[in-house]
């Protein structure tokens, strides 16, 4: 067993995670054994492994800043866990062709559309939508609800399964259609949020 479904395992009775489904549960359970993006709002240092907790039973990568990385210590336990290095100042093709790998292997990639840590409402960076363009996966919506307390249920909401392809059917779309792509794609997260905040 790798490192982070390890973590995953003894973070189960901390978080309690109940998911709550927007659309149809079977098809978010049909994604099980196919690679599949993972989309959520990032506010703290928590949420990686919250979502990846939402999907313990499956293995998990991340994308994580290069700043994050750049302690050789820190790196490497990063690596074990899963995590794929990004420099946000380039276009970095190798963290793209990394994650594409990823996704055509069946796995999971956790993405915060945002770009990190972010408190205000901005808008989603396209790169979600040129990964799952080329890796031809869906992309999961998501949305984690903020715990009053720690002996609160963790509790996470989950739109239907986005596909880009509904959108644009090109090998290799424009810059023009990545964004009317993501813009589609923060629609049904808002979706989620509007459900998560009708419950404050």
């Amino acid at each position: 067993m790798d490192l982070a479904r390890g973590l995953m395992l003894l973070l189960i009775p901390f978080y309690r995670v109940k998911r709550i489904y927007l659309g149809d549960p079977e098809k978010v359970n049909a994604l099980r054994k196919s690679g599949v993006i993972l989309a959520a709002n990032h506010t703290g240092f928590q949420d990686p492994l919250i979502v990846a907790n939402t999907f313990w039973k499956r293995r998990v990568f991340y994308v994580v800043a290069e700043v994050v990385m750049q302690s050789k210590l820190r790196a490497a336990l990063l690596r074990g866990a899963g995590c794929i290095r990004i420099d946000r100042n380039i276009t970095d093709t190798k963290a793209i062709k990394d994650c594409v790998n990823v996704l055509k292997e069946g796995f999971a990639l956790t993405l915060f559309p945002q770009g990190g840590i972010k408190e205000d409402e901005s808008k989603f960076k396209s790169g979600i939508a040129l990964i799952a363009s080329l890796a031809k996966t869906p992309i999961l919506p998501m949305f984690v609800i903020k715990r009053k307390n720690i002996f609160c249920r963790q509790k996470v909401v989950i739109g239907e399964p986005f596909y880009c392809s509904d959108y644009c059917d090109k090998k290799l779309p424009s810059i023009q259609d990545l964004e009317m792509i993501t813009e589609k794609l923060f629609e049904k997260y808002e979706e989620c949020k509007a459900w998560a905040l009708k419950q404050d």
